[in-house]
């Protein structure tokens, strides 16, 4: 093992304040590059930008996050996310939902649904396994803390062939360097 997932991307720049704003990272540039995490859109609104938000919030926050995954050449979103969610957070933006509004975009589009933690993580190496190689990915959950987090330490240690520890190491700080904050171990904590 020990190869990276992607082969040589090229080299991606993006306004670091977009970054933050949307929880955006590589998730370890050098063991798995065209692999990333982010929060998904409008996260960064209080409460998701329902309720009381304004409707174009939401949208700017939506079409803000689009930009940053075509400037960064993303080709697939691997979205952590139930149905429900899903749909009460996304159903009336875009073009009806996340989903149809990434494809609207050109962008593949994948949901793995929230289960216990490692039938979630199971699913998402599955579907990560399944792409191209070649193929810029990002994995979303609500956050980009959490369960995407854990998702590319699952890979970055069972497929990469790193170290458990090298691999949390890796997520954290390939996200502190660009503003952003990675939990990764906090999809395993406070199960009911």
């Amino acid at each position: 093992m020990g190869h990276s997932r992607r082969m040589s991307a090229p080299d991606i720049t993006w306004q670091v304040e977009d970054g933050a704003r949307h929880n955006f990272s590589p998730a370890c540039p050098r063991f798995a590059r065209g692999l990333y995490i982010a929060a998904a859109p409008c996260a960064e609104l209080p409460g998701w930008g329902l309720g009381d938000t304004d409707h174009g919030l939401r949208m700017m926050s939506l079409t803000s996050w689009l930009d940053l995954l075509c400037q960064c050449k993303i080709e697939h979103v691997i979205c952590i996310m139930n149905d429900e969610e899903l749909e009460k957070k996304f159903g009336n933006l875009g073009d009806g939902g996340l989903e149809a509004t990434c494809r609207g975009q050109g962008l593949g589009f994948s949901r793995v649904a929230v289960q216990e933690p490692s039938e979630t993580l199971w699913e998402v190496l599955q579907q990560l396994q399944e792409l191209p190689k070649s193929q810029s990915v990002v994995l979303v959950c609500h956050d980009g803390r959490g369960s995407s987090a854990a998702a590319a330490v699952a890979w970055l240690t069972l497929r990469c062939g790193q170290t458990l520890d090298s691999s949390i190491n890796a997520v954290v700080e390939s996200a502190r360097q660009v503003g952003a904050s990675r939990a990764p171990l906090e999809a395993f904590e406070n199960r009911e």
